[in-house]
C-alpha cells in the first residue's frame, strides 16, 4: 500500500487508508517529539481525496523554531526517520522513513505558521475544495509521471509552477486569509 523507490515516480489511485496511516504516524510523532512541535499535518497529494499520488505520506511538522533542528534528529531516528541533509535548507528540514528501495514517509520540519507551513496548508485545502483545480493537477501529474518515471527531480520541478500558482490563488481568497 505504501512505499516507492527513491528517485522514481509511480502514481496510484487515492487510497482512503492514507489518512488512517497518517493519523497513526501523527500519534507516534506526538509521543516521541512532545512539546518540540506545535502541530502535525498531513500534506501533499496523499492528503487530498481523489488525487492519485506517489504512495508516500508527506507530513509537515510545525515547530516553534527550527533553529535547533538538531533536537529532532535523535527522536526521529528512533522512529526510523533519517535526516536528509541534501534535501534540507535553512527554512525546511527533511527526514525520510523507509529504505531507499521503499520510502514510505517524508517529514518536512518547518516553522509553525511560517511561509512554508502556510503554503503547505493552503495548497492542500484549496485542492480539497476546488475539484476543477484538483483535476487539472491530476492531469499534470499523470502526464509528468509518464514523461519522468525514473526522474523524480524533473517530475517535481515540472510541477512547481502549477503549485506556486495554486498557492498564490489560494492565499488571495478570503476563506484562506488565515494562511497569509
Amino acid at each position: 500500500m505504501l512505499g516507492l523507490k527513491r528517485g522514481t515516480v509511480r502514481l496510484v489511485p487515492h487510497n482512503t487508508e492514507w489518512a488512517l496511516l497518517f493519523e497513526k504516524e501523527k500519534d507516534l510523532l506526538k509521543k516521541e517529539l512532545g512539546n518540540l512541535v506545535l502541530d502535525i499535518q498531513h500534506v501533499g497529494s496523499t492528503a487530498v481525496p481523489g488525487i492519485p499520488a506517489k504512495p508516500i505520506i508527506d507530513i509537515a511538522i510545525g515547530a516553534k523554531t527550527i533553529r535547533d533542528f538538531e533536537k529532532f534528529i535523535q527522536p526521529l531516528a528512533k522512529e526510523g526517520y533519517i535526516f536528509r541533509e541534501n534535501s534540507s535548507s535553512l527554512r525546511s528540514f527533511v527526514f525520510a522513513r523507509g529504505p531507499e528501495e521503499r520510502r514510505i514517509c517524508y517529514l518536512h520540519l518547518v516553522k509553525y505558521n511560517g511561509e512554508i507551513w502556510k503554503n503547505y496548508i493552503a495548497f492542500r485545502d484549496y485542492l480539497k475544495t476546488n475539484r476543477k483545480h484538483a483535476r487539472d493537477y491530476t492531469s499534470l501529474k499523470e502526464k509528468l509521471s509518464r514523461e519522468f518515471p525514473e526522474e523524480r527531480n524533473k517530475y517535481t520541478a515540472q510541477k512547481s509552477k502549477f503549485i506556486r500558482e495554486t498557492i498564490k490563488i489560494a492565499r488571495s481568497i478570503p476563506v484562506y486569509q488565515n494562511y497569509c
